[in-house]
């Protein structure tokens, strides 16, 4: 994958966890993965679209979710309900839309899809392409891991 493209996603995930979430991330290393591994209880996936095609996937524990919901609505939220989905899809968003402004600085136009939360054990992803992981530490190390999936244009 194009590491200006890695750049451009690692500044974008940066930025926006520490604007929306108010709270300085640590990335790890970014590495090239051959399949999805999910983790965590409560993903994300928003699809790009045009001069990149792909994904943008995100998942956290339940517990890793409430904090984020807290932190995003400034006050202490305790349940993982419609609401706390639509908060953790809007970071989703935030974060593809700054990727998809990077990008657009680099020449390429993407569009993102709406955000998709799921919630449940044992969940499995399946992506063509080439996959990019990156684990975040926000709230605890490597509470956050992060996929880009790219089937072309990167």
């Amino acid at each position: 994958m194009d590491a200006k493209i890695v750049n451009a996603l690692i500044g974008s995930v940066y930025e926006t966890i520490k604007s929306v979430l108010r709270v300085e991330p640590k990335l790890g290393k970014p590495s090239a993965v051959s399949h999805i591994e999910i983790p965590h209880s409560v993903v994300t996936v928003i699809g790009v679209t045009g001069s990149i095609e792909g994904s943008l996937i995100y998942s956290f524990s339940s517990e890793t979710a409430l904090k984020v919901v807290s932190a995003m609505m400034g006050m202490e939220y305790g349940q993982l309900d419609e609401l706390a989905m639509s908060a953790i899809g809007e970071l989703g968003n935030m974060t593809a839309g700054k990727l998809a402004m990077k990008l657009e600085t680099l020449g390429k136009h993407v569009d993102i899809t709406p955000p998709t939360v799921v919630s449940g054990k044992d969940l499995k992803i399946k992506s063509f392409g080439t996959v990019l992981k990156l684990p975040i530490s926000v709230f605890s190390n490597e509470d956050f891991d992060l996929h880009l999936s790219v089937k072309s244009g990167g």
